[in-house]
């Protein structure tokens, strides 16, 4: 299930049903992000862009304790903030009588209450990082070329939202995190170093920023990369934000 969050309201934007005894599948997931991407499109063509700037995104997820909610985080990547529903082992449940039924529904909505308030506590974490830190956090980091190192990133986001940590905790983790990457010091700043030596410059606050992200109507480009140039772990970066890289040396 998809929530976009406006500043004022939840509304659900996309969902797609699913046997509760399968397990998530590349096809299944792929379905879910094109239907939700061509209702985000469409939802206020005169105001796209805006409209992505004043959004969170979030995927409230059926925990199914199995390796198939990897296909989740490999689909959806850094651009959703992916929030499991814990407390309901609905696959284990038999759902014949209608009370049986109505019990099933009626705890699945208390566990989303929670994990929608879990949501809340970790967004406004990242929206700190990504607007305020942006030019020091590592959650900005391009997941296509730094590396491998990016698991701990997006390790360190999935952790904090499934134990449903608080603001502290979640910084303490994502500092933990950043000290545990590849890092050089250049200029008087810390520049992080992803594989095959890439260092990447993120801009200073009052440095220039040309970066560019697609628009909805670049044919050269998926609506995920729309989304993604916009959008980390559910809250809107800055897009002009960019990183200039060069090869370590040494």
């Amino acid at each position: 299930m998809f929530i976009a969050k406006s500043v004022k309201t939840l509304p659900v934007m996309s969902w797609a049903s699913l046997d509760k005894e399968k397990p998530y599948t590349h096809s299944y997931a792929a379905k879910l992000y094109e239907d939700f991407a061509t209702k985000l499109k469409e939802s206020n063509r005169s105001n796209r862009h805006e409209l992505l700037a004043q959004t969170n995104l979030v995927l409230l997820y059926v925990e199914k304790n199995n390796k198939s909610e990897a296909v989740l985080f490999e689909t959806f990547g850094t651009e959703m903030l992916l929030v499991p529903l814990k407390r309901t082992d609905i696959a284990s449940k038999t759902l014949v009588t209608g009370n049986q039924k109505r019990k099933v529904v009626n705890d699945l909505i208390k566990e989303q209450r929670r994990a929608i308030k879990r949501a809340r506590i970790l967004l406004s974490a990242i929206a700190e990082e990504v607007t305020n830190r942006d030019n020091k956090t590592c959650l900005l980091l391009p997941p296509k070329n730094f590396g491998r190192t990016i698991k701990k990133v997006l390790d360190c986001v999935y952790q904090a939202s499934s134990k449903g940590e608080g603001k502290e905790e979640f910084e303490g983790r994502l500092n933990h995190t950043f000290q545990s990457l590849n890092t050089v010091r250049q200029d008087s700043r810390t520049y992080m170093v992803g594989e095959n030596r890439l260092v990447f410059k993120s801009p200073s606050k009052s440095g220039s920023r040309h970066g560019l992200a697609p628009t909805w109507e670049d044919p050269h480009h998926l609506s995920s990369c729309v989304i993604q140039g916009r959008i980390r772990f559910g809250v809107a970066y800055d897009p002009k934000f960019h990183y200039d890289c060069d090869m370590r040396r040494g």
